[in-house]
């Protein structure tokens, strides 16, 4: 197995068996730096070698582009009682990152 400087794969396995299923939220940067979030419940595990999750995005999603051309986006897993989170990040039209406390994470860990 091919691995990659602070990857752990046990952890990484152990993490995707316990999500059976349920909602997450998908994040990255437009190359403009503007913030990008989704509601998907598309998310699924598919490798350990490499390490590789699924997830998916309709073809006429706004946030298409944006997701295509990132290097790296962030998958949230969400517990039940942030279903309000949810909501928020699936409506179109308003600002899905204001008053939260979301910050800029840098990639350490490059699968």
């Amino acid at each position: 197995m091919t691995t990659h400087k602070g990857f752990d794969p046990q952890a990484f396995r152990a993490a995707l068996g316990t999500f059976t299923t349920g909602v997450t939220i998908i994040t990255t940067r437009a190359p403009d730096g503007e913030a990008i979030g989704i509601t998907a419940n598309s998310f699924n595990s598919v490798s350990l070698n490499p390490p590789l999750v699924l997830w998916s995005l309709a073809k006429n999603a706004r946030s298409l582009q944006a997701f295509s051309s990132a290097k790296h986006w962030n998958v949230h897993v969400l517990s039940a009682d942030q279903e309000p989170l949810s909501g928020r990040f699936a409506r179109q039209g308003e600002d899905k990152f204001a008053d939260s406390s979301w910050t800029k994470a840098s990639a350490r860990h490059r699968c």
